[in-house]
């Protein structure tokens, strides 16, 4: 199974990064292929192909860093590109800098993904929400400066650990555990 630990956003949020979206889309073109509004997230940790054998595991897991972990908010306020706009193959939406509630849920996460034998995050945890994919990798940073972000508010309380299925129209995302941030 394909899995990923993630904080999943509200309908609201969801649909005005949908909007963003849309208007960047006119201003890019085709090319890229972009995030169906309803399987928008952060992603805590990505865990890649994991054996059945570990779900359990892996649920013990989301339940204890969630409840050792404070509700927190953060507030989406810029548009960017992963690895830069000019050679952008992520396009995103994330806060002007992560709060410390989500460095803490990233490391517990990290933590005790490690301690069941996967293997560490080899980058950084950045806080975003993925818009866009594209391949190969292109300068966006005229659209990315043109395309206004309104300031969105996620309050995050809870973890999920999710299920993605990948198919020729698109990942299937089916959450297999969710659990309330409480610490």
């Amino acid at each position: 199974m394909r899995l990923f630990f993630c904080v999943e956003l509200a309908e609201p949020v969801r649909a005005a990064l949908g909007e963003v979206a849309g208007a960047l889309k006119a201003r890019i073109g085709p090319g890229a292929k972009w995030v169906e509004v309803e399987n928008l997230h952060i992603t805590v940790r990505f865990l890649g192909e994991v054996g059945d054998p570990l779900l359990e595991k892996l649920q013990e897991l989301g339940a204890e860093a969630a409840g050792a972990s404070p509700r927190f908010s953060l507030r989406l306020a810029r548009l960017g590109a992963f690895p830069a706009p000019r050679r952008a193959r992520v396009i995103w939406a994330g806060p002007e800098e992560a709060p410390e509630g989500f460095a803490r849920l990233v490391k517990r996460v990290e933590a005790g993904v490690q301690a069941l034998g996967l293997p560490p995050e080899s980058r950084e945890a950045v806080a975003h929400v993925t818009l866009a994919r594209l391949k190969p990798p292109r300068d966006v940073a005229a659209a990315l400066a043109g395309t206004p972000l309104p300031e969105l508010a996620v309050e995050v309380g809870a973890l999920t650990l999710m299920r993605s299925q990948l198919t020729p129209q698109g990942p299937i995302y089916t959450p297999l555990g969710r659990w309330e941030l409480g610490g």
